[in-house]
């Protein structure tokens, strides 16, 4: 693990405290294929979105940024990685700053940490869980990292051990994982919960979109219930790291996949995505 922090890097035993100092920022996380970050311009402008949907000061310009997460992936050594850039207002006042006991991050407005990717293996699919608790539409596209409501779904599903959890709305319709957005597919159509739900427009979320209405298969983007991922052919969430993981168990229920058919072809034109553009 490589952790950047204001032009200097630190040890991996400071990174808990420091990324403490950052809980009210904005993040964006991003995998890197062969030493190039996929989509980097694209996530770079979503954390200066949510920044300025915050409110929040960045003292630095994209390319800046870009530049720096770059740099931070070559310096690790890393090809294959997974890359996480937080990011907050240090001009903000002080008193409502989370600060260590020394103050050592407390003037400090740019984290980056480079890691190894995960190991998950996506041939069987992954147990998925749903949780209790209502998923609120506040901020659903500002990544910031007050991460409360993902702590307290993942507690909540701590027994069962899911690989993730799910949120439901206050009428009951499927919106989102904790870190990660979630399709369906039905009678060969891949549906995905609209974003108006309360959810966050992830950038692999709008790549499967884009793939799938290019290799015609159609697509909605309507409410639907745990019913119907119950019922569904196949289901799959996706997020940067994971790309495109099937899942095989929603509470307990088995899903088919059907051999994961849609999934599959999904799964290779993302590929052929990444490979163009890294």
């Amino acid at each position: 693990m490589t952790i950047y922090l204001n032009g200097e890097y630190i040890q991996q035993e400071q990174a808990a405290e420091c990324a403490l100092s950052f809980v009210g920022g904005v993040f964006e996380t991003m995998r890197a294929y062969d030493g190039r970050i996929f989509r980097l311009s694209e996530h770079i402008k979503r954390l200066f979105m949510s920044a300025k949907f915050l409110g929040m000061s960045i003292s630095y310009a994209g390319e800046e940024l870009e530049e720096i997460c770059c740099q931070a992936l070559e310096d690790s050594g890393l090809k294959d990685a997974q890359i996480r850039i937080s990011i907050r207002d240090k001009t903000r006042d002080t008193e409502c700053r989370i600060q260590t006991h020394d103050n050592t991050f407390s003037d400090k407005d740019l984290l980056i940490i480079v890691r190894q990717l995960p190991q998950i293996s996506s041939k069987k699919g992954v147990v998925i869980a749903t949780s209790s608790l209502v998923k609120q539409p506040l901020l659903p596209q500002a990544k910031s990292s007050d991460f409360l409501s993902g702590i307290l779904a993942r507690a909540e599903a701590y027994v069962d051990n899911p690989f993730e959890v799910v949120f439901l709305n206050r009428h009951g319709y499927v919106t989102e994982g904790t870190v990660s957005n979630i399709f369906m597919v039905r009678d060969g159509m891949v549906i995905t919960p609209p974003v108006y739900l309360g959810l966050l427009n992830g950038i692999t979320r709008q790549c499967v979109l884009e793939i799938a209405i290019q290799t015609g298969i159609k697509t909605m983007q309507v409410p639907f219930a745990r019913y119907d991922l119950f019922t569904a052919d196949e289901v799959f969430l996706t997020n940067s790291t994971i790309e495109i993981l099937p899942v095989s168990l929603v509470d307990g229920r088995k899903i088919e996949n059907r051999k994961c058919e849609i999934i599959k072809v999904l799964q290779e034109g993302y590929q052929q995505v990444v490979n163009r553009e890294v």
